[in-house]
């Protein structure tokens, strides 16, 4: 017989243990086992997270800043499964729910892909002008060698006209000295 044989929720437990200590008979700590075990993650998280305060809408919150007046459970909770779990159960636990570098890490992964996102957009963007910048360039290209051919034909032209300008000039030369 278990002394929390009449506890039936993991809060229950805590409520207890912080008012009479943890008990460390064999059928206790199965019992404090099985009462966890048939808990809740999110409500062993709550308890895990509880630190007496309150955000400023007056929420249970681990990063509040203002006290609640309820008495911290976190403290407690860890006692409770340091001694009825595994250390790596809890260690896995507290990296889940309740270490702060989890949430930091968290938002860190969410800002990396929003950044890793942004990257291969920026390198497509990259590619498009890159694309852009040979196709103006080889424009560019066909452009000067028509400007090319284009000088070369003025300048055939124009030679065209001296020439057919002395042409004319010796024309009305010979005209002049034939009348």
């Amino acid at each position: 017989m278990s002394k929390y044989d009449s506890i039936k929720t993991a809060s229950d437990l805590v409520a207890d243990v912080q008012l009479n200590g943890l008990s460390t008979d064999q059928e206790d700590i199965c019992r404090a086992q099985d009462i966890f075990g048939h808990t809740s993650i999110e409500e062993l998280a709550r308890l895990a997270n509880d630190t007496g305060m309150n955000n400023a809408q007056g929420e249970p919150d681990p990063k509040g800043t203002w006290s609640s007046g309820r008495k911290a459970t976190r403290g407690t909770f860890y006692m409770i499964v340091t001694s009825i779990w595994n250390w790596e159960e809890v260690t896995r636990f507290w990296n889940l729910y309740t270490n702060p570098q989890t949430e930091e890490l968290k938002e860190l992964r969410k800002e990396h892909k929003k950044l890793g996102g942004l990257y291969d957009s920026l390198l497509a963007h990259r590619d498009e002008l890159e694309a852009e910048q040979k196709a103006n360039n080889d424009a560019i290209a066909v452009l000067k060698s028509r400007a090319g051919d284009a000088q070369r034909r003025a300048e055939e032209a124009e030679a065209e006209v001296v020439r057919l300008k002395a042409k004319l000039y010796d024309l009305l030369v010979e005209r002049k000295e034939a009348v």
